[in-house]
């Protein structure tokens, strides 16, 4: 298992099995005391960060007391401050050098730190001790994640079947009024009204990672999907998918670089090239939360003749958080914003870039039966760079996507996934309005 990617999922495990070394261990002389009983309730609640405010302003003075600094080091780990839990730890070690729990977990917050070397050695001296299974277990899969990164790959191929309601993302209208034409009415061809269709699609794609050091590894990923309608040919798509890079990771901090490409096919036809770099950084910030920053630039090219007016620079940057509430169910879910530019190398087709602003949410929750419920929503606006010639105005749209949807892992490495996806674009030019309803059923085997 990667190390960086292990840090929430581990984190997590801890966060629960730990405690059960607590139960089990910890002395029974501990004497009471209200702020540190407050503290352990804020602790248990998952409320760590307003334990951490409670007992910090009292470290100059209560610094060396077992308990107090052992409760300060587990509110600091999961507030995302495993330095000042090493020190407080290493208090606690000091008085008490045989306490199972404080040893366990100045392990864990070597671990957040990215010295793998200290928190191996604190990991199998803590599990070489008469530890419950549980607590043994999530040793066990911190000391997997600290051993050096193996070469590895991924892969998978799915199929779909489904319904689109919108194959060619158009207006439902026939007509249209031109205002740049004196204000007659267009006819739409039938290729420029929605259009419904059945459709199959096919997909398969890999991963690959290379590690070059304890720090860092090269990666790839490439995947190829398919669509192909039951009526509507002319619609059917080609998508190919590939990327190249770097990822160095050090404690709970990732970041990774490389180059994207794509191509896209209409019909058969080339239709647009992509070509750009991308830049992510990851970092788990407490046992539960990660968040990352993102930035894409990337110059879009369209090879058909005559479409070489469409050819554009973009740039996309954002914000995301994930989360993780624990429990049986084990729910997560995750929100992003973004904002960037699309402006066409042509300024005298200016009208064809936009600027756009972006948010998405969602979540996950397991369910019985080995079924993974989830939902997701995302809205952006877009505002165009210039006047419209034939509708003497400068477009804006608004675009609302739903999906919902389980995954049914039926057998090992297979999995069943419906799903429905409905977007909305509501724009002040009726050309661009259209809405569409996608439902699919996929199956898929991972490799």
């Amino acid at each position: 298992m990667p190390f960086q990617a292990a840090v929430p999922r581990l984190c997590r495990a801890a966060a629960a099995a730990l405690v059960v070394l607590v139960l089990v261990v910890a002395p029974a002389s501990a004497r009471a005391d209200a702020t540190l009983d407050e503290a352990q309730r804020l602790i248990a609640a998952r409320e760590s960060r307003q334990a951490y405010a409670l007992l910090l302003p009292l470290e100059p003075q209560r610094a060396g007391d077992p308990r107090f600094d052992y409760l300060l080091a587990l509110a600091a780990i999961d507030a995302g401050e495993p330095e000042r839990a090493v020190f407080a730890l290493e208090r606690v070690l000091a008085v008490e050098p045989d306490n199972l729990q404080a040893r366990a977990e100045i392990a864990r917050a070597y671990f957040l730190l990215g010295e793998r070397q200290s928190a191996q050695r604190e990991f199998e001296a803590v599990r070489t001790q008469p530890v419950p299974d549980e607590v043994r277990s999530t040793i066990d899969r911190y000391l997997s994640a600290l051993a050096p990164e193996p070469r590895g790959w991924r892969a998978y191929a799915e199929a779909t079947l489904g319904y689109d309601s919108n194959i060619n993302v158009a207006t439902a209208r026939s007509t249209i009024a031109l205002p740049g034409a004196g204000g007659s009415i267009g006819v739409l061809a039938p290729s420029a009204v929605q259009q419904g269709s059945g459709f199959a699609g096919a997909a398969a794609g890999g991963s690959a990672v290379l590690p070059l050091s304890s720090r860092w590894a090269l990666v790839a990923s490439a995947s190829a999907a398919g669509k192909w309608n039951f009526s509507g040919g002319e619609f059917d798509s080609i998508t190919l998918d590939g990327s190249v890079g770097a990822r160095w990771r050090e404690g709970a901090h990732t970041v990774q670089a490389g180059w994207i490409g794509q191509a896209f096919r209409l019909d058969n036809q080339p239709y647009r090239n992509v070509t750009g770099a991308v830049v992510q950084w990851q970092w788990a910030v407490a046992s539960t939360t990660e968040v990352s920053a993102f930035g894409q630039f990337a110059r879009l090219t369209y090879p058909a003749p005559g479409q070489e007016i469409r050819d554009a620079n973009r740039t996309v940057g954002g914000l995301a958080v994930a989360h993780g509430f624990g429990g049986a169910r084990e729910p997560t879910a995750f929100a992003s914003v973004y904002a960037g530019s699309e402006r066409t190398l042509d300024a005298a087709y200016a009208y064809l870039g936009y600027t756009p602003i972006g948010v998405r949410i969602g979540g996950q929750l397991r369910l019985p039966a080995q079924i993974l419920g989830f939902a997701g929503a995302s809205y952006e606006h877009r505002r165009y760079d210039d006047e419209y010639p034939l509708f003497l105005t400068t477009r804006e749209d608004n675009q609302l996507d739903f999906r919902v949807g389980v995954t049914w892992r039926f057998a090992r490495d297979w999995s069943l996934t419906p799903s429905v996806l409905y977007t909305r674009n509501d724009s002040n030019i009726d050309l661009f309005a259209y809405t569409r309803t996608l439902v699919g059923v996929t199956v898929r085997r991972d490799f």
